[in-house]
């Protein structure tokens, strides 16, 4: 039979997931959530309180999240509109609910190691967190078109929206990411290809606002 095949096929092999905790515990998870943004920004304000609930009811795997529990988010929205903020929140939030704060890397930052000798010291702890089960990317989009490694033109960012699509598929692995740019620009920089693994990969939330770098 086909389905004992596959079985056999898949036998051993898990995809990963969330701790799921539910709605129940959402008003906790909430006061949690904003202590760890506060513990980024001292003076951080809830400015968007209706992203930052559904970001929550992500972390507590909510039934109420208006999304797919199973993907990543991507933020995205203006600068300074406190994506930055809710990705390391997120980070913070993960360690807590599941034991795993996952690094954060911006897209120049990933430029600078993978432009360094795969020997350098520098360039492991990227390496390994673009193969553990949760990875951020900050600023995604601002890194160049393509840059030279060992000689060969590489995007930093196609190069590692598909190692992480590849990990999300085989293994449920998640992705967590901010960007300026919007789903269009994004098609624009990447192509049609990588935005559409970005739709199967991420949740995309719209963070909205002023710039709060400018209101302080």
């Amino acid at each position: 039979m086909i389905q004992d095949y596959l079985n056999h096929l898949n036998n051993g092999s898990t995809v990963y997931k969330l701790k799921p905790y539910g709605e129940e515990k959402f008003n906790g998870a909430r006061l949690a959530f904003i202590e760890c943004c506060k513990s980024i920004v001292p003076n951080w304000r809830d400015v968007s309180p209706a992203t930052t609930d559904q970001l929550v009811r992500y972390c507590i795997q909510s039934e109420k999240f208006k999304g797919d529990l199973s993907k990543g988010i991507i933020l995205m929205g203006n600068t300074g509109v406190g994506k930055t903020v809710y990705l390391k929140a997120l980070s913070l939030m993960m360690g807590y609910t599941n034991k795993f704060k996952f690094n954060i890397f911006t897209g120049f930052e990933m430029e600078r190691l993978y432009q360094l000798d795969s020997n350098h010291s520098d360039v492991y702890p990227l390496e390994s967190a673009l193969q553990s089960k949760m990875f951020g990317i900050d600023d995604l989009g601002e890194e160049h078109s393509s840059i030279k490694r060992y000689g060969t033109e590489i995007n930093v960012g196609i190069d590692t929206l598909t190692q992480r699509h590849q990990l999300y598929t085989n293994k449920g692995y998640l992705t967590f990411a901010t960007s300026n740019l919007n789903a269009e620009m994004m098609a624009k920089k990447y192509g049609k290809r990588i935005e559409s693994r970005m739709h199967e990969m991420f949740n995309i939330i719209g963070v909205t606002g002023n710039d709060l770098r400018k209101t302080k």
